[in-house]
């Protein structure tokens, strides 16, 4: 079994310089303060996926791409905008996500 490196800790310095904060990481999701947006380690090396609220205004989602991406690329950090998410309250009291593609 191989472990693929997520460096959590440049995510965290990244989106803070952007004044973002995280507020949960688990396995390979990020989750952010505002909840507009969510990042998603991929399997090969410092590469995430950027996916955006369906809730979240057009105007936002736009300045969050164009902040981010560029950030993440300076600091070795590749993400790419995949699409949407929508989080479903289950009956036992968990959420569900569910992740849209472009």
């Amino acid at each position: 079994m191989t472990t693929s490196f997520r460096p959590l800790g440049t995510v965290i310095q990244l989106l803070e310089e952007l004044g973002h904060e995280v507020t949960y990481a688990y396995d390979d999701l990020v989750f952010v303060n505002d909840n507009d947006f969510l990042l998603q380690f991929n399997n090969e090396g410092p590469a995430l996926s950027l996916f955006f609220n369906q809730n979240c205004p057009k105007h936002n989602a736009e300045n969050i791409e164009q902040s981010i991406i560029p950030a993440g690329d300076r600091m070795g950090l590749s993400i790419v905008k995949k699409g949407h998410f929508n989080v479903i309250g289950q009956a036992d009291e968990n959420l569900r996500i569910e992740f849209f593609n472009n």
